[in-house]
């Protein structure tokens, strides 16, 4: 996971930007976002960050929705035609947007 930050972020400085992980947004900002769903995967390097997020979301008066896919590699998303449980996260993903829009 070091690699791809350095790759994608070469300069440390830019770490913390909340435009690079909105985890270190203010409080402030971060109270103003609109509801979120965020699924994760469970073998996933990113899980923890992703349900932390939630979580600090959530703490701020933010509907958010967690939802932790079980034995799931990072890119499940990607495997929708091929394993089922690529196939829920991408229908649970397409329900969360049509939600979204519906109550916009």
């Amino acid at each position: 996971m070091m690699w791809f930050r350095n790759m994608y972020l070469p300069d440390p400085a830019t770490w913390t930007d909340p435009d690079n992980s909105p985890i270190f947004a203010s409080d402030a900002a971060l109270s103003k976002v609109p509801p979120a769903w965020i699924g994760v995967c469970e073998l996933d390097l990113l899980r923890d960050e992703g349900i932390a997020y939630g979580k600090k979301l959530k703490s701020l008066g933010v509907k958010a929705e967690i939802k932790v896919y079980p034995r799931a590699p990072h890119q499940i998303l990607g495997m929708d035609a091929a394993l089922k449980v690529g196939k829920q996260q991408a229908d649970d993903a397409i329900k969360a947007v049509g939600d979204a829009f519906r109550t916009a």
